[in-house]
C-alpha cells in the first residue's frame, strides 16, 4: 500500500552553507505549498523554479529562495513533491521546516523519500540502496558501483534471470499438461534444462566476484599483524598521515586495534593496526592479542611487519606458517622493517611470501628506505583485490539471495536427473524467483525495508 501522509525534511547537509534545501512529498504537499507561498500561482508548470518569499502559517517572511513544485509522475518520490531552496542556515532551514509541519506535513524518517520512490515503483531495490552508496561513496572504485547499480545495471540482470525462470515455469506447466506425449515432455525438459543453465551461470559468475564488489563499495579490508615493537603502529600512522596510533619503544603499547579509512592511490583500505602477538601474562594486551588473531580472518590483505634484525617468536612461525598455507585465499605483504640493521637467521619459506625491505619511523634515512616501494605495493595490491569487470554484487544481502537461488536451482537439476514430478520442480523454480526477486525488492518484508533504508540519513 503506497503512504499517504505528507512528509518534510531538510535534505542538505547540516550546517551553514549558500544553499539549503527543505523537501516535502506526499499528497498534501500542494496544500503545503500554498500555506508557504501564499501567491504560488496554480498555473505553474511542473519544475518551473520560482524567485518566491517563503512565509511561515502566521504570514511571517522566513525567506526568500527560489521554490519548485513537481508533479507525482515525475518527481522523485513518485509523489507530489515541493522543495524550498532557501538561504543555507541552520535557523532557516528548521524555520522553514516547522512551517511545513504547521501546514500538515510529518517529519521523514531517515530514507524515507527513498522508500517512497520504491514503493511507488520509480527504483528497485538495487537502486534505492544505491542512492545511500553514492551518498557515502569515499572511493573513485565505490562511486563508478553505484552509478552503476541506481542506472539499474544488477536490476537488469537479475530481471532477466527471473525472466529466464518465469519461461522455465511455464514450460514446466506445459510439461505438466502434455507429459503423456513422450516427445513432447523430451523438448520441453530440454528447453528448461537451457534456461536453468544460463541463469545458474550467470548467478555463479556473481557470486564468484561478491569479494570485489564488496571490496570497491567498502574498501579493501587490510590488518596489520605482527610481534611488538616491529613497526606496525609507525606503518599505520605513515599510511594515515597522521600520529593517529601511539608509538613508543614500550613493547605492548597498542592493546587494542584501531582502524581507519584511507585513500592510496584512489582505492580506499579500512586500515586496521593490532596489538603485537606474543605470549603475556598482562590481562588486557592479551584480549588484545587474541582479537587481533580474529581480525586476521576477516581481512582481505594482510600486511605482516616484521623485526628483520631478530628472529621470530615460535608462535609467530607457527601462524605464518598458517598464512602460507592460505596464500591462494588472503594474500600476505611481508614488510622487513629495520632494513638498515643486520639480518637475524629466519626460515627460508618465508621467500613465498611477496616481500618489501623498508626502514620505518621518522628517523629513517630518506634515500633507500623502502618507503616509496612499500606504498606502491600496498596500492597495486588493493587496486588487485578490488578491480572487476561486468555487473557486482557488493552487499551480503545480495550475496545471500543469489546462494539461496543457486541452492534451488541445484536441486531442480537434481529433480530432472532422476524424472522426478514437474510439480516438485515447479516449487524448486518458484523458490528461486523469489531468492532474486527478494533482490531487486519484488519480493520483501518489512523487517528487510527496514533495514535497508535505516541506513539513509534523513532528508533522501
Amino acid at each position: 500500500m503506497k503512504p499517504k501522509s505528507t512528509i518534510a525534511a531538510i535534505a542538505t547537509a547540516a550546517g551553514r552553507g549558500g544553499v539549503g534545501i527543505v523537501r516535502v512529498s506526499g499528497p498534501e504537499a500542494p496544500q503545503v505549498l500554498q500555506a508557504l507561498v501564499p501567491d504560488w500561482p496554480p498555473e505553474t508548470p511542473s519544475h518551473l523554479l520560482r524567485l518566491s518569499k517563503i512565509v511561515d502559517t502566521a504570514g511571517e517572511l522566513l525567506d526568500q529562495g527560489l521554490v519548485v513544485f513537481m508533479q507525482d509522475t515525475r518527481s522523485y518520490t513518485g509523489e507530489p513533491t515541493v522543495e524550498f531552496q532557501c538561504h543555507g542556515g541552520p535557523m532557516v532551514l528548521q524555520n522553514v521546516l516547522d512551517a511545513c509541519l504547521d501546514a500538515g506535513a510529518h517529519i521523514a524518517g531517515p530514507g524515507e523519500f527513498t522508500e517512497r520512490a520504491y514503493l511507488n515503483g520509480k527504483l528497485d531495490l538495487t537502486q534505492a540502496e544505491a542512492v545511500a552508496d553514492l551518498i557515502n561513496a569515499s572511493s573513485e572504485a565505490a562511486h563508478k558501483l553505484a552509478v552503476e547499480h541506481l542506472n539499474g545495471g544488477l536490476g537488469k540482470t537479475i530481471e532477466r534471470y527471473r525472466e529466464l525462470l518465469f519461461q522455465a515455469i511455464l514450460l514446466v506447466e506445459s510439461a505438466i499438461d502434455f507429459s503423456h506425449e513422450e516427445h513432447v515432455y523430451q523438448i520441453e525438459k530440454d528447453e528448461i534444462l537451457r534456461r536453468i543453465d544460463e541463469v545458474e551461470v550467470g548467478l555463479k559468475v556473481l557470486r564468484a566476484k561478491f569479494d570485489q564488489g564488496r571490496r570497491q563499495r567498502e574498501g579493501v579490508r587490510v590488518v596489520i599483524l605482527g610481534e611488538p615493537n616491529a613497526g606496525k603502529s609507525t606503518l599505520f600512522n605513515l599510511l594515515h598521515g597522521t600520529e593517529r596510533a601511539i608509538v613508543t619503544p614500550v613493547a605492548g603499547t597498542t592493546r587494542d586495534y584501531l582502524e581507519e579509512e584511507i585513500l592510496l592511490d584512489s582505492v580506499a583500505l579500512r586500515l586496521v593496526d593490532t596489538a603485537g602477538l606474543r605470549q603475556t601474562e598482562e590481562v588486557v594486551e592479551a584480549i588484545g592479542i587474541e582479537r587481533s588473531r580474529a581480525l586476521k580472518d576477516q581481512a582481505d590483505l594482510i600486511i605482516w611487519v616484521m623485526d628483520q634484525s631478530q628472529p621470530l617468536l615460535e608462535e609467530s612461525e607457527a601462524l605464518l606458517a598458517e598464512l602460507k598455507r592460505d596464500l591462494k585465499r588472503r594474500p600476505v605483504l611481508l614488510v622487513k622493517n629495520k632494513a638498515d640493521l643486520p639480518v637475524a637467521e629466519h626460515p627460508e619459506w618465508l621467500s613465498e611470501f611477496e616481500t618489501v625491505s623498508t626502514v620505518l619511523g621518522p628517523e629513517a634515512p630518506e634515500a633507500g628506505n623502502g618507503q616509496e616501494k612499500l606504498l606502491s605495493r600496498l596500492a597495486q595490491k588493493a587496486q588487485e583485490l578490488a578491480r572487476a569487470e561486468g555487473v557486482l554484487i557488493s552487499r551480503a544481502r545480495h550475496l545471500q539471495h543469489v546462494l539461496e537461488a543457486l541452492s534451488a536451482l541445484g536441486r531442480v537439476r537434481q529433480s530432472m536427473d532422476l524424472d522426478m514430478d514437474f510439480e516438485i520442480l515447479a516449487l524448486d523454480i518458484r523458490e528461486s524467483l523469489d531468492a532474486l526477486g527478494a533482490i531487486v525488492g519484488r519480493v520483501s518484508t518489512d523487517d528487510i525495508l527496514n533495514r535497508i533504508f535505516s541506513e539513509f540519513c534523513v532528508g533522501k
